[in-house]
Formats: C-alpha cells, structure tokens, sequence
C-alpha cells in the first residue's frame, strides 16, 4: 500500500514537472521566433499530448484492432473538451479571462469531426481512403490556420536562436518523457490502491486507465491556465483533438480497415459535436459567471455520459 502511494506521488509530481518543460518550451519558442501562442502550442503542446493516442493507435492496428484506435480517437476528443478544457477554465486567472478562438483552426477541427462521421456512416466501414481523405483535410487545415491570431507585440531577441531551438526542443523531449513515465507511474499506483480496496480489474481499466490517458493534456492546461495562457490551452485541445483524428485514427486506418457498430459511433459523435459547441460558446463569453457555468455543465454531463457507457 505504501509502495503504491509513493508510485502515486511520483507520477503527480514527473506530472507537474513535464507540464512544466512543455508550457516553458512552448512559451519560449513563441517569444523567440515571434510565433502566435495558439500556433506554438498547437504544434508543439498539441502534438506532444496526442504521442500516447498515436502510439495506442499503432499498436491497435498492428493487432488488427483499429476499431479501438476509433474510439481512443473518439473518447479522447471527448475528455479534452467535456474534461480537461473545462477544468482548466477554473484556474485561469480573472485579468486572463479575455481570449480569442481562432476561426479557421476550430472550423477545421469541426470539419475534420463531420467528415469522419460521414465517411463512416456511409458504409459502416473506416478503411484506407477514408483514411487518406482525412490526411488530406487535415494538409489543408494546415494551410489555411489562423498564424496570425493571439498576435502580441516581442521584445528584440539578442541571444543566439540556434542555440536557443536547441535547449527549446530539449526540453520539449524532457516534457514529453516526464508526462509519459509520470501517467504511467500514476496509473500504477492508483491501480494497486484499487485493487487493495477490492475494486475489479474491468473498473479499472475503464476509469483510471482512461484518466491516466488524459492526464498529460490536463496538467498541461491547469498549468497553461494558472500562468493565463489562455491561447496555450485553446491551441493544446484544438491541435490535440485534430491529431487524434487525422494523425492516430488516420495511421491506424492506412495500417487496418475496420467495421464500425454505427450506432454507438453516432451516439458519440454527437456528444462530441454538442461538446465542441459548448466549448466554442465558453471561449466567446467575455463573463466569468457565463464561463463558469457552461464548464461545470460540461463535466457533469462528461461524467453522466461515461457513467451510462459504462452502465
């Protein structure tokens, strides 16, 4: 029991410490080479949040299990918005409240949803083209970002750039390594802790496994929200929610068709499409009340879902 506890800690703090390297790194890059902080933290959070979902949606393919790549893509979305966005809303300091949604970036994330469910619903079946078409949508969202939103006047940077990528993308990597070994330390811990207390091995690995998943993009936003980098934490669920979709679901689909119970796939993407237009209303409101709220709804809701999916 103790061994788990120390587990338990040890993944919370690696947690705390590689959202800080990512949100440090991320802040750095933005300032050095004049980049947005939506842009920054859109490629560089983004992606480095969304490594375990790729790496979950390889594995699944090669087992010909892509069908679990689809609902890690699914539920993953999901938890970003209805879970870690808005409990990331609460820490965000009240001089911070003001942010901006970058147009072209959500309406390609929303584009990328649709299209994923039309391409699905269509015959039942995510195979190799719908795969391809959605890396194509996903090169021309690309294209069309918003580069220039959250835009800010820099300071003259008088140090050597090269030198600065370097240690930029050091600690990028530290960040990367630190959430990926602190989650799975948590997960560990909490895991015996519930095994000790006599709670089943499906429940498990249907609560706190899922969490340990998202705990990566969470700490990532709290630490985002507490500094007030609200564009960090907007750039981190959209870019996130867009790789899950176009890169993990899409590699996964180029590696193994699969069948889709249309169903319960629609079912969840029109709780994601709901969710998604929540938090579009949530980033437009300039009242903390109006913020609040909408958040609170949206993890009551998150939490009611995931409790009839499970029941």
């Amino acid at each position: 029991m103790t061994e788990a506890i120390l587990f338990s800690l040890a993944g919370l703090i690696l947690l705390l410490l590689g959202s800080n390297f990512l949100v440090s790194s991320t802040e750095r890059f933005s300032n050095t080479y004049r980049i947005s902080g939506f842009i920054a933290s859109f490629f560089i959070i983004g992606i480095a949040t969304s490594a375990p979902e790729i790496f979950i949606s390889i594995e699944s393919a090669l087992l010909d299990q892509t069908i679990l790549a689809i609902g890690n893509a699914i539920g993953s979305n999901l938890s970003n918005i209805a879970l870690v966005f808005a409990i990331s809303i609460f820490f965000i300091p009240k001089e911070s409240n003001s942010s901006a949604l970058p147009r072209n970036a959500y309406m390609g994330m929303i584009i990328l949803t649709l299209s994923m469910f039309l391409l699905i619903r269509f015959d039942s079946l995510f195979s190799i083209v719908d795969a391809l078409i959605l890396l194509v949508l996903f090169l021309g969202i690309l294209f069309v970002l918003d580069k220039h939103n959250n835009a800010k006047d820099y300071q003259a940077i008088k140090y050597d750039m090269r030198f600065n990528l370097l240690k930029i993308i050091f600690l990028v990597l530290s960040g990367i390594i630190l959430l990926v070994y602190g989650s799975g330390y948590f997960i560990y811990g909490a895991t015996q802790i519930a095994l000790f207390y006599g709670i089943s091995s499906y429940v498990i690995g249907l609560t706190l496994t899922a969490l340990g998943t998202s705990l990566p993009e969470l700490t990532v936003s709290i630490q985002s929200a507490r500094k007030g980098k609200v564009d960090f934490v907007i750039g981190n669920i959209i870019g996130s929610n867009i790789f899950n979709i176009a890169i993990a679901m899409s590699i996964a689909g180029l590696i193994s068709s699969s069948m889709v119970t249309v169903a319960d796939f629609t079912r969840d993407i029109m709780f994601l499409l709901i969710a998604s237009s929540v938090f579009y209303l949530i980033i437009k409101s300039d009242k903390i009340f109006i913020k609040t709220v909408y958040s609170s709804l949206l993890v009551i809701t998150y939490l009611v879902y995931v409790s009839f999916i499970l029941g």
